[in-house]
């Protein structure tokens, strides 16, 4: 399998975290996420913004615009690459953090037939006590087995919803929502969750043959968009990155095309399991035209900006 997201790259001493599916021949995506101090140690990243404000002081190289993505980009080049941290192959732990991981894992991996990886610190052997469980699962058949027994296993209370506000407000600072806006739309979701006491999340990561984009398409940024939708598909919304299908009812701000709107996008695990076919959800984010071969659609692209959200108002059923 190629390198996908939930697998981390060392590069001068630092490590980098693969981000989505795709990736220009002969380099990935990916950004840093920690980066080697003087002393050994390393220091944790905690945005997006931050990622990129070292990348332009130190690597601008790595930065480039892409006609799939039609933004600046991070792209580590492959011949850059010290080491490969993969989280299919985590099998021993030294640590309570890395047991409780092994733990879930076999736990899930017995009752589905599916390889589950561990992802985040633990992997990389940079954890705590405090630290969260991350979980990986890779292709869509055995993500729909791992939602139906994260599904068995919250039944049993052998785990349970998210509680606590702690770690939003460590990592939602990227965001314009409170993290009790957070709170709400977390605890709803089967991916995240607490076992054991620990905070557990988890991506789905779509293969290559799964995958919606392709490399020969072209994205055009076009401004930024507010609008209420309702969704008709979201059966890749559960995935990183991830996807739903929506027909637009109501431009509230932004370029009149807003409205011929049929994508919600995003690169980010946060937006993943936040809405259900037939929700009507408000989407705010970058407007794009994505022109691929002889087709055009309209998407809008959420997680890079702190204005960003997708927040389901009401089942469509009730309006």
């Amino acid at each position: 399998m190629k390198i996908l997201e939930g697998y981390y790259v060392k590069v001068n001493g630092d490590i980098y975290a693969v981000k989505g599916v795709l990736h220009p021949a002969g380099k990935i995506i990916a950004i840093p996420i920690y980066v080697q101090m003087l002393d050994g140690r390393y220091y944790r990243i905690r945005s997006l913004g931050e990622a990129f404000r070292r990348l332009e002081k130190n690597k601008p190289q790595y930065i480039v615009k892409l006609d799939f993505t039609g933004q600046p980009t991070p792209v580590i080049p492959l011949d850059d690459i010290q080491e490969v941290y993969n989280p299919l192959e985590f099998n021993h732990a030294d640590t309570e953090a890395g047991r409780d991981a092994l733990t879930l894992k076999d736990i899930i991996e017995h009752s589905a037939n599916i390889k589950v990886g561990v992802s985040g610190s633990i992997l990389l052997g940079l954890d705590d006590p405090s630290s969260d469980i991350d979980l990986v699962v890779y292709g869509l058949e055995s993500g729909e087995r791992f939602i139906e027994v994260l599904k068995e296993l919250r039944t049993k209370n052998v785990t349970k919803p998210v509680y606590t506000l702690d770690w939003l407000i460590e990592t939602r600072m990227d965001s314009e929502l409170s993290p009790e806006e957070w709170l709400k739309l977390e605890s709803r979701k089967l991916l995240t969750g607490v076992f054991k006491n620990r905070l557990y999340t988890s991506k789905i990561v779509p293969l290559l043959d799964d995958y919606w984009e392709d490399l020969s398409q072209i994205v055009r940024e076009i401004g930024r968009a507010k609008i209420l939708c309702r969704v008709v598909d979201s059966r890749l919304g559960k995935t990183t990155p991830n996807l739903y299908y929506v027909e637009a009812l109501n431009l509230v701000e932004g370029d009149n095309r807003a409205q011929y709107v049929s994508q919600i996008m995003s690169m980010r695990s946060r937006f993943a399991e936040v809405a259900s076919s037939g929700d009507i959800v408000e989407v705010d984010g970058r407007l794009e035209e994505v022109r691929c071969q002889d087709k055009k659609i309209y998407r809008i692209f959420i997680g890079n900006n702190k204005r960003d959200k997708l927040i389901p108002v009401t089942k469509y059923q009730q309006l």
